[in-house]
């Protein structure tokens, strides 16, 4: 069946959702990045961000170095297709150095990523390269490609782990990318929300004491309100956390976009790396339809992000079959 507003398959229609969610979700809480909540009510008014701002020198509906370094991602897969990891990760850790090279990495990127990059280019290997004592949320906020690339959660839980070594070594660091891109297929296999994090834990929860520790946290503040929950879970600026905190915002409003993206951005501390993730998870279990038409009209570079996700989809559709079938 295909979407009457798009022209997409109900699982395009999820991919589209999933790469357009989590860049409007960055870009929303780009402006919200670095300051308290008391903060962003005093700047914006009592509501917050309630649509796209500007932020430093760049224009409304621009997004951060997590969408680019999404971006990177999801190229990478294309790219490499079905060929070994070892070949994947390198073609990854080249659009990885592409990017930390590139004149628009300009939207405060994160030293790890950054340092992690560095050492890619000087010739490291890419199981080499991560920073070991970073847990930063940094490879976690870019593994969303991966959740939709591949249908089998082990090569998800396989490609997500290898990912985050090119820049975040650290165990915990390394389980949150896991998670992050393993929630993204749950959603897009049409996992019910209240069943989400009993899933992610059978499926991630072995990879980590401190990972799983904070998503089971989850659970526990479903009732509170954000700022509540969020002293409880964290400020997002380390994997786990990040990846909590974007669960919370999609739980507490499975079913409205909106509302889980502002939940995100409306937040002290990392808050475009929590919108971003959120509204990843929110795209891929809602679709593209339920995405507001301005907020995909607005945000920087749409067009190119449509076409990134009809790529995806084609790619994972063709990967899928040649994996069921034997043939290529």
């Amino acid at each position: 069946m295909e979407d009457e507003a798009f022209g997409l398959s109900s699982t395009e229609d999820k991919i589209h959702g999933c790469i357009l969610g989590l860049a409007i979700g960055d870009a929303l809480g780009y402006p919200t990045e670095f300051i308290s909540l008391s903060k962003i009510h005093e700047q914006y008014g009592p509501n917050g961000v309630t649509d796209f701002k500007p932020s430093c020198d760049h224009p409304v509906g621009t997004f951060t170095d997590d969408t680019q370094m999404t971006i990177a991602v999801a190229e990478a897969l294309i790219e490499a297709g079905r060929r070994d990891i070892d070949t994947l990760m390198r073609v990854m850790g080249k659009r990885f150095v592409e990017w930390a090279e590139s004149p628009d990495n300009d939207r405060s990127p994160g030293a790890t990523c950054l340092a992690g990059c560095h050492n890619l280019s000087q010739g490291n290997h890419w199981r080499d390269a991560g920073i070991k004592d970073s847990k930063g949320c940094g490879s976690a906020m870019r593994a969303a490609p991966i959740g939709l690339f591949y249908h089998d959660i082990d090569r998800v839980v396989e490609v997500a782990c290898a990912s985050s070594l090119l820049t975040h070594a650290h165990p915990t660091g390394i389980a949150a990318a896991a998670g992050a891109a393993v929630a993204v297929r749950l959603l897009l296999d049409e996992t019910p929300p209240g069943d989400l994090i009993t899933r992610l834990i059978e499926r991630t929860g072995h990879l980590d004491r401190d990972y799983r520790n904070k998503i089971i946290q989850v659970k526990d503040v479903l009732s509170e309100t954000p700022a509540d929950a969020m002293d409880v879970l964290g400020e997002a600026w380390i994997g786990e956390e990040a990846v909590a905190c974007a669960l919370f915002c999609f739980l507490r409003s499975p079913e409205d976009y909106t509302k889980t993206v502002l939940t995100g951005v409306n937040t002290s501390g990392d808050s475009d790396s929590i919108a971003c993730i959120a509204g990843g998870l929110s795209g891929a279990f809602n679709g593209i339809k339920k995405i507001p038409t301005t907020w995909l009209e607005r945000v920087e570079k749409s067009d190119s992000l449509r076409d990134l996700a009809s790529r995806i989809a084609q790619e994972a559709s063709a990967s899928h079959r040649v994996a069921r079938t034997g043939w290529s």
